[in-house]
């Protein structure tokens, strides 16, 4: 009988491992994540690797099924695919106040909006989480927002 092919954790890229744990969590297998989520078996094999590029599609069928947001997987996806950032990157990461956003909302057992807030309502929201407007500029003049 010819042994199976395993993918190995250290072989994944962060959304790799996380659907290896879903996975291992859930008692099933890739083919039925796969059929599950309406994805072929190899490209959803091939999404958990370093350095591949899950198409968004796949993200959003995956998501659905897993219970997340498809932004949380496109996090894990794309995680670490830039380079050259800068040192505090990793406390302002984008990545990383989406996943907090995410994690927080589950939480408080609330869910993504279907529809996009407005800037202002974003606006809004920023401004009660504690953000604060830049400095006026002192050359144009000029106030943000």
């Amino acid at each position: 009988m010819p042994a199976r092919l395993q993918i190995k954790p250290e072989d994944c890229s962060p959304l790799g491992q996380f659907i290896l744990q879903y996975l291992d969590n859930q008692g099933i297998s890739m083919n039925r994540l796969a059929e599950l989520a309406g994805v072929p078996q190899p490209r959803l094999r091939g999404a958990c690797f370093k350095g591949t590029c899950p198409t968004p599609e796949t993200l959003r069928k995956l998501a659905k099924v897993i219970g997340k947001h498809h932004l949380e997987l496109y996090t894990l996806a794309y995680e670490g695919r830039i380079e050259n950032l800068p040192e505090d990157s990793e406390e302002n990461s984008v990545d990383l106040l989406i996943r907090e956003l995410f994690e927080t909302a589950r939480e408080l057992r609330l869910v993504a909006p279907k529809a996009r807030p407005s800037k202002a309502k974003i606006r809004k929201a920023l401004l009660e989480l504690g953000f604060q407007p830049e400095p006026v500029d002192a050359e144009n003049q000029y106030e943000v927002g």
